[in-house]
């Protein structure tokens, strides 16, 4: 399974990878000739013959090496180049493929773990196909061929010489197979470390304010001490087959010359015919039967990284999205875009609900605020009908079409969020603007900045719409990147419009102003809005008040503070804010 998915892999470079083993054989092939020329000239050299052809034998031995030096330089280029094909492709399909999962997935792995399996697995892949597949090719066949030369010099020292090889061979397999797993083992604690020292670092501000900092040092301190722990322990394993090999390739050596010392004497001393030069022939092959083992042993750490790595690999892309188009979704032929929500319900977790049969409806073009305590659903139900989430039950309908028979791309491409907690990308203002539609031109751009009244600070600054806002917006204000955030859902243009809390951390003043310049863009558009301020709820059409994740109340502003209820109440304590 392993590698024919490795194999699938190279499908756009497999002639590559062909090529890399081509070469490695003619490399292989061309290293079977020095000795068997070198055999010949000592042959030349005991008859007294060394003449013009022994010359001749020098120069074809030059130029075998240095057709051989070409062949390693193919062999080389061609692997290397086929991995790092490999690993652009499989950055970019582990990247898609995360992309397309769930909020509720990435809300259950730590990003630092997916950063993690996303780069640094992937990368270490690259050891595996580079030196890898070609290698353990080189390691198959260069013992077998170099072996039947040898049987074909002479058996009987041939069988002598190679004792050790199959000893070899068993204990390389059964050690690789639990290093792997202690490199399986290695890669998790590495992901774990790496998702807390991101944590660590992009909370440093708050770890500084608690002067935390010493037992926060020592908690990343345990954790990479057990990382390194589990390092050595994986070296324990995987740098035995180096010296297994190396000390098999001795007693190799040693068996020869002492077997080959009996052989050459003559038969009348009870010894067997055999020729120094088939001697040296076989002292001088054992070493390059043995290399490959010893560079495959060297290259373990590698290859077990790679194969624990791309197992990690492959399980992230085994997993399949909960939320997906289904077969039968298709866009309508005639677009509406009031909304419904009918009776909802939904938890983060079993055992907590958040909506519990909440059902209320938005009519096309008009403007809908929902209100409650903290945590009674109303920014959930903001990220349901953008299909963040699956729900528990209960329907969502947008035109009045069930959302699930909608393609995602499609439902998406009509509905715009702007949250609270406003997410930039480093880069630009300018970049994180044409995130709402990359196809605007510079001065719709400057039009949605200007409604949103946020050109007056972009321009303030000396670059511009081509400041960088730092990670995650970091070197502007709050306010700021909320204006940034209505601007770009102003320049996305959808029919539907969601606004969580997206004037919170503006002033009165400036809310009043984006109010004022949203409320003229939103004719038309169906707007839903999560408020707190009596300011912003005052200029919905409608207002939904929830409880306990139900809808206990609906109506306009007016009608629902003359109802004197459970909205009144709220409104009673005469606060700017509604909790």
């Amino acid at each position: 399974m392993f590698i024919r998915r490795m194999w699938a892999l190279l499908a756009k470079d497999r002639r590559l990878m062909v090529g890399s083993v081509l070469a490695g054989l003619v490399f292989t092939g061309l290293g079977i000739l020095p000795p068997l020329l070198v055999r010949q000239m000592i042959r030349r050299l005991e008859g007294s013959t060394a003449t013009s052809s022994f010359l001749v034998l020098g120069l074809l031995l030059a130029g075998i090496y240095v057709f051989r030096g070409c062949a390693r330089y193919i062999y080389g280029l061609f692997s290397h180049v086929a991995a790092y094909r490999t690993l652009h492709r499989l950055t970019n399909r582990v990247y898609q493929h995360l992309q397309g999962m769930s909020p509720s997935f990435f809300d259950r792995n730590h990003s630092g773990n997916l950063v993690a399996r996303t780069m640094g697995d992937v990368e270490s892949i690259e050891d595996f196909i580079a030196h890898g597949i070609p290698e353990t090719m080189l390691a198959i066949v260069i013992p077998i061929t170099m072996s039947v030369v040898l049987f074909m010099i002479n058996w009987q020292l041939a069988l002598i010489a190679l004792i050790p090889l199959p000893i070899v061979a068993i204990m390389v397999y059964v050690i690789a197979t639990r290093t792997r797993n202690a490199w399986r083992g290695v890669r998790r604690r590495f992901a774990e470390v790496s998702a807390r020292l991101q944590d660590y670092l992009a909370g440093s501000a708050v770890v500084q304010s608690f002067t935390r900092e010493q037992e926060v040092a020592e908690q990343l301190r345990r954790q990479s001490r057990e990382y390194s722990d589990r390092i050595i322990y994986a070296n324990r394993w995987s740098l035995i087959p180096a010296g297994v090999i190396e000390m098999a390739s001795g007693a190799g050596l040693v068996l020869v010359v002492i077997a080959g010392a009996w052989m050459v004497k003559t038969p009348a001393e009870g010894g067997l015919d055999v020729e120094v030069a088939d001697l040296v022939v076989f002292l001088m092959y054992l070493g390059q039967i043995f290399l490959p083992f010893l560079r495959l042993a060297n290259l373990t750490d590698n290859l077990q990284k790679a194969a624990a790595s791309a197992e990690r690999v492959f399980e992230l892309l085994d997993l399949e999205t909960e939320i997906c188009d289904k077969p039968e979704a298709q866009i309508p032929e005639t677009p509406r875009f009031d909304i419904a929500f009918d009776q909802v319900h939904f938890s983060y977790q079993q055992g907590e609900t958040v909506l519990a049969g909440a059902s209320f409806d938005v009519e096309a073009g008009e403007i809908v605020a929902l209100v409650g305590q903290t945590g009674v659903g109303k920014s959930t139900a903001c990220h349901l009908l953008s299909r963040f989430y699956n729900l528990d039950s209960g329907t969502i309908r947008l035109g009045g079409v069930d959302i699930t028979q909608l393609p995602l791309a499609y439902l998406r491409q009509q509905v715009a969020l702007v949250s609270q907690d406003i997410f930039l990308f480093e880069g630009s203002i300018r970049e994180n603007l044409f995130i709402g539609d990359p196809q605007a031109t510079d001065e719709e751009l400057q039009a949605a900045a200007r409604a949103a009244h946020a050109e007056e600070f972009i321009l303030a600054f000396p670059d511009g719409y081509d400041t960088l806002v730092g990670e995650r917006g970091i070197r502007l204000s709050g306010g700021q990147k909320q204006r940034i955030g209505i601007a770009r859902a102003l320049l996305k243009d959808a029919p539907v419009l969601l606004l969580d809390e997206a004037t919170s951390a503006v002033d009165a003043e400036t809310e009043r102003s984006i109010k004022e310049a949203v409320l003229r863009l939103v004719e038309g558009r169906t707007v839903l809005i999560v408020a707190h301020r009596l300011s912003t709820i005052r200029a919905a059409d409608r207002i939904v008040m929830l409880e306990d994740g139900k809808v206990v109340e609906t109506g306009s502003y007016q009608s629902l503070v003359e109802a004197d209820g459970a909205f009144a109440k709220m409104c009673a304590l005469g606060i700017e804010k509604l909790v």
